[in-house]
């Protein structure tokens, strides 16, 4: 009984430490891209972007907000790409 007790008690603690092993922590830091309006005018498309709390206002496709770069401006959505 005792020798049951003790493996059950093993098999458990090794399920505990396999499940705690593989969750892991993230520690990959995570911008906030917010999105707040997009137009097109006669001098080119522009995105209204705050990344992270800081507030771009109207920048012009193709141009830098912070450590992005506006690819393409589209009604409603905008792409950017890192650097």
């Amino acid at each position: 009984m005792r020798l049951i007790l003790l493996f059950l008690v093993f098999v458990s603690s090794l399920l505990l430490a396999s499940t705690t092993a593989s969750a892991g922590i993230s520690t990959k830091k995570y911008d906030i891209l917010k999105l707040i309006g997009t137009t097109e005018a006669s001098n080119g498309k522009f995105a209204w972007v705050e990344i992270n709390g800081e507030d771009y206002g109207w920048t012009r496709e193709g141009r830098n907000v912070g450590k992005y770069k506006i690819l393409k401006v589209e009604m409603g959505k905008v792409i950017v790409d890192s650097y």
